[in-house]
């Protein structure tokens, strides 16, 4: 059935519509003027041949609109407080070289959120193909704020104060902001010319004309010739590409460099992940807890789109960069806490779906980390194993390591707390994913270790 976005409601010009296959956007009659100017000047048709903007093809008009396209789909729809800091300022480079491309053609960008990008892979694409327009030659860029909200403010609270300001999208959803921005940054900021005047001038601004009548009258007094607009894209191009990911550690940044597995042990839990992967490939596998995605990489030949959430932004950052450097279309890292996933949000909690309505997996795994849920999140292990049962579609795998107590890893976490954690068996575990409808098909066991892999499948209803 062909059902409205949920996000989709706030623009005039037209909305989403999805099957879960097929994904339509509806033209209204007010923006045909702007559509129709659009398609006279090539421009869509050039920015889609670049790579830079999803693809479309016109189709029948649905009830109530002026013109339907068909647009290409997103593998999954992921949100700006789930990228790592390259990943938002992929997202804003990419905002601002449309701006620029659209200025030289005579058109602006109305609105600059970033939910107008999405990851296909580690390649980012601009979706929203209504937010162009045709510029009058004078006036002032009305999504400057959304920007800086949506990119600047997040980007330098990162790069200045620390890696888990990017969670701050998540709390506001249309932006970081930018008096919170200025009292969160360091002194130090302010020396820079960029974040001075995009964050820390425009802020005093907004406050100067916080009365929404001067505001009105101060932006209708406002006027920027193409030449100054291009200026102030120039501008914050430079502020953005100018900020670094912090060189902050974090816990599990070379989590790598620490596992108690030996050469033989590693690679044969390799060639177990390879064969389970190449006996039920499809289109969607979850590698959760990818950290720099060494099992993700083995999943993306027999998945066409492979999801790599992971709750320490520095991994998620190291895996994201090394993507984009090799170009790889089919991992899409993601900064993810299991014990909080991403929740329903936006309004009236339907704008922005969880984590878990937006993946319907063939296979996830979940590896070497059901004992940092159970005793270091306080998971029970039925609330794992139904978990994981959530994120699979009827008939998905679910390949999971359990590392019982005796694993020195498992020790070295029960050092620092009481072991409260009696019911943590290999029993329990298999009856929890039994309770959740997952049937165990096959176990493994890993060389040189007392860990087990084990393949459960979700029974069709």
């Amino acid at each position: 059935m062909l059902l409205q976005d949920a996000g989709s409601f706030r623009d005039i010009s037209g909305h989403v519509f999805t099957d879960g296959t097929t994904v339509l956007r509806t033209v209204n009659a007010c923006y045909q003027e702007q559509w129709e100017a659009l398609e006279a000047s090539g421009f869509l048709q050039r920015m889609e041949k670049e790579g830079l903007l999803v693809r479309h093809t016109e189709r029948p008009p649905l009830p109530g609109s002026w013109k339907t396209l068909e647009v290409e789909r997103i593998p999954f729809i992921s949100y700006p407080y789930e990228w790592s800091f390259s990943q938002l300022k992929q997202a804003a480079l990419l905002t601002l070289q449309l701006q620029k491309r659209a200025l030289e053609e005579g058109f602006i960008l109305k609105d600059a959120t970033a939910y107008n990008v999405q990851f296909v892979g580690s390649r980012p694409v601009f979706i929203d193909l209504l937010s162009f327009e045709k510029h009058d030659g004078k006036s002032a860029w009305q999504a400057y704020g959304q920007f800086c909200r949506h990119f600047v403010a997040p980007l330098a609270l990162i790069a200045k104060t620390d890696w888990r300001c990017g969670l701050l999208s998540r709390q506001w959803i249309d932006g970081v902001p930018l008096d919170l921005a200025c009292r969160l940054l360091p002194w130090h900021a302010r020396l820079s010319p960029g974040l001075y005047l995009h964050l820390y001038l425009h802020a005093g601004m907004q406050k100067k004309y916080e009365d929404g009548r001067k505001a009105a009258a101060k932006v209708r007094s406002a006027t920027m010739g193409r030449r100054q607009l291009l200026d102030l894209a120039d501008s914050l191009e430079r502020c953005v590409a100018g900020l670094s990911a912090p060189e902050q550690n974090t816990e599990w940044g070379e989590y790598y460099t620490d596992t108690n597995y030996t050469p033989a042990g590693a690679e044969e839990k390799s060639r177990i992940v390879e064969r389970v992967a190449a006996e039920h490939g499809g289109e969607l596998a979850v590698d959760l807890g990818a950290n720099t995605g060494v099992f993700s990489r083995m999943l993306c030949g027999h998945f066409k789109t492979v999801l790599a959430p992971d709750m320490d932004p520095r991994a998620v950052e190291k895996h994201a960069v090394s993507l984009a450097a090799s170009g790889n279309a089919a991992i899409l890292p993601l900064v993810l806490d299991l014990s909080s996933p991403s929740p329903d949000s936006g309004w009236a909690c339907r704008e922005r779906r969880s984590f878990m309505a937006r993946c319907d997996a063939d296979m996830v795994t979940a590896l070497a980390l059901c004992h940092h849920l159970v005793m270091g999140a306080g998971i029970p292990l039925p609330h794992v194993a139904s978990f994981m049962a959530s994120l699979v579609r009827p008939g998905g795998i679910v390949l999971f390591e359990f590392v019982p107590r005796e694993d020195s890893q498992v020790q070295r976490l029960l050092a620092a707390r009481d072991d409260i954690f009696a019911s943590y068996t290999l029993e329990r575990c298999l009856e929890s994913f039994a309770e959740a409808g997952m049937r165990e098909e096959a176990s493994f066991s890993i060389r040189d270790s007392v860990r087990t892999l084990h393949c459960f499948r979700k029974e069709s209803r």
